[in-house]
C-alpha cells in the first residue's frame, strides 16, 4: 500500500477517536443497563448491533472492511458477523452535489457526451461508488456506469494505515495471541484497494466475463472500456433485476438457474482459479424473460487464487463429497496460519474428520454455514485460523450458499467442489 502521510494519519485517528468517545458516553450506560435487566447474552447482542451503526456512520472504509472482515467467522464471534452482514446494503448514495463534480471530473461535463441522458437517482449504492442509469444518444438503449465516490481514495487509505497500526498494536494483547490478524487485515486492505481502482475492476469484468461465457445460463453484464474513465465504469444496463423475482418463477426455472450459478463457481474455484468473492444477493440475480437466466454482477472483489490454495479447496470438496473426512482435516490443517510445536495436529485432523462424517459425504444432506460454523468452532478450540488466501474463498462458498437457496432452497451445494452440479 502507497505510504500515507503521518499527519493524515494523526488527523483521522484524533477524528475516530472523539466519534469513539461521544459513542461511548451514549452506549456504555445503556449496555449496562441492558446487561442487568437482560443479561449477558442480550447486552453482547445490543453492543454489536451499536457497533454496527457507528460503523456505518464512520464512513465508507469502515463498511467496507465490516463488510469482508465479517466473513471471517473463524475469527470473529458469529453474532457479530450476523450484524455486520447487514452492511451490504445500508451505505448512504452520493449526494447530487457530490455526483455533479464526479461526473465533471470524469468527464468534463455533468453529462457524459455519449449520453442523451442521464437519472438523477442511483439505482444502486456501495461504500466505493453508485450505480446510475443512463440513455445514450440515437435509441442506443440503456447503460448502467458505475460512479467512485470522490475524494474516498485519500480517506480509506488513511484508515487502512490506522487500522493497521492499531492491530499491530493489539497482536501484543494475550486474548488475541495466535490469530492471524496481521494476515486478515492485510488481505482485507488489499482487497479494498483493489476497490479502489476501478481499472483494476475492469479487468477482472472481463477476465469473469470471459471465463464464464460457456456456463448455460449465465451472464455477467458487457463493460464498455471506450466510455469507461478510470472513476466511471460503463456497463450494459440489465433491466429487471429485482431479488423479488425467484418466487415469481417455475420451480423448475429456478432449479436450473440455481444449478447454473453453482457451475458458474464450479468453474470459478476450481478450474480458473479467479473467483469473485462477494456473492451475496445484492450481486447475483434471476430474470424472468424468455426462459430465464442468472446475472452476475460487481466484479471488484474478486481474486486470483495461488495454485496450490485452488488444488486444496479443490481436494476439500472432492473430500466432502466422498466422506473423507481425514484427508479434509490434513488440508485444513495444511492451510493454517499459526500451526506452532504445542500444537494437538492430530486432535485437530481427528476432530474434522468427526464433524465431516457427521455432516457430509454419499446419502447426507449438506449445508455450508452449519459445517462452516462447526469448522470455525473446532479451529476456536484449538487456536488454529486458516490462512485467508485459503479462509475467504472458503468464506465466500457460505455466501454462495446463503444466496443459491434463497434462489432454490433444495439446491444440492455439496457437489459444487466435485463437479458441476447439472
Amino acid at each position: 500500500m502507497k505510504r500515507v502521510p503521518v499527519h493524515r494519519v494523526v488527523l483521522r485517528a484524533g477524528a475516530l477517536a472523539l466519534a469513539a468517545v461521544a459513542e461511548a458516553v451514549v452506549t456504555l450506560p445503556a449496555l449496562a443497563a441492558v446487561r442487568l435487566v437482560r443479561g449477558r447474552a442480550a447486552a453482547r447482542r445490543f453492543l454489536y448491533r451499536r457497533l454496527t451503526r457507528r460503523l456505518q456512520k464512520l464512513g465508507p472504509t469502515f463498511v467496507k472492511f465490516a463488510q469482508i472482515a465479517g466473513a471471517r467467522r473463524d475469527v470473529l464471534p458469529a453474532e457479530l458477523c450476523d450484524e455486520l452482514s447487514r452492511l451490504h446494503d445500508s451505505v448512504r448514495p452520493i449526494s447530487a452535489r457530490q455526483a455533479d463534480r464526479a461526473w465533471r471530473a470524469a468527464y468534463g461535463s455533468a453529462l457524459p457526451p455519449f449520453l442523451a441522458g442521464l437519472d438523477p437517482v442511483p439505482v444502486a449504492g456501495g461504500s466505493i461508488a453508485c450505480v446510475y442509469r443512463g440513455v445514450l444518444r440515437d435509441g442506443g438503449g440503456a447503460v448502467a456506469l458505475k460512479l467512485k465516490r470522490p475524494g474516498i481514495d485519500g480517506v480509506m487509505r488513511a484508515d487502512l494505515a490506522l487500522i493497521g497500526r492499531l492491530v499491530r498494536w493489539g497482536e501484543r494483547l494475550p486474548q488475541m495471541r495466535g490469530m492471524p490478524m496481521a494476515d486478515l487485515v492485510a488481505y482485507v486492505s488489499d482487497a479494498i484497494l483493489g476497490q479502489l481502482d476501478l481499472r483494476r475492476e475492469e479487468e477482472n469484468v472481463v477476465r469473469l466475463r470471459e471465463n464464464l461465457k460457456a456456463v448455460p445460463d449465465v451472464d455477467v453484464p458487457r463493460l464498455h472500456p471506450e466510455w469507461s474513465r478510470p472513476t466511471c465504469l460503463v456497463f450494459d444496463f440489465v433491466e429487471g433485476l429485482d431479488t423479488r423475482t425467484p418466487g415469481t418463477l417455475p420451480g423448475p426455472v429456478r432449479a436450473r438457474l440455481a444449478s447454473a450459478v453453482l457451475s458458474a463457481a464450479h468453474k470459478m474455484m476450481f478450474v480458473d482459479g479467479f473467483v469473485h468473492c462477494d456473492p451475496h444477493p445484492g450481486n447475483i440475480y434471476l430474470l424472468a424473460e424468455g426462459e430465464g437466466r442468472a446475472v452476475i454482477l460487481d466484479a471488484g472483489y474478486s481474486v486470483r487464487l495461488p495454485d496450490e490454495v485452488r488444488k486444496l479447496i479443490g481436494e476439500f470438496f472432492a473430500g466432502l463429497a466422498s466422506g473423507d473426512g481425514r484427508r479434509c482435516g490434513e488440508i485444513m490443517l495444511a492451510s493454517m496460519a499459526n500451526v506452532g510445536p504445542d500444537c494437538d495436529t492430530e486432535g485437530f485432523v481427528s476432530d474434522i474428520a468427526d464433524l465431516v462424517e457427521r455432516s457430509a459425504g454419499p446419502g447426507r444432506e449438506f449445508a455450508m454455514a452449519p459445517f462452516g460454523n462447526g469448522v470455525f468452532e473446532v479451529q476456536s478450540a484449538h487456536r488454529l485460523y486458516a490462512s485467508s488466501d485459503f479462509a475467504f474463498p472458503i468464506m465466500s462458498l457460505m455466501i454462495l450458499e446463503s444466496t443459491v437457496r434463497g434462489l432454490w432452497p433444495e439446491a444440492d451445494f455439496q457437489q459444487v467442489g466435485a463437479e458441476p452440479p447439472r
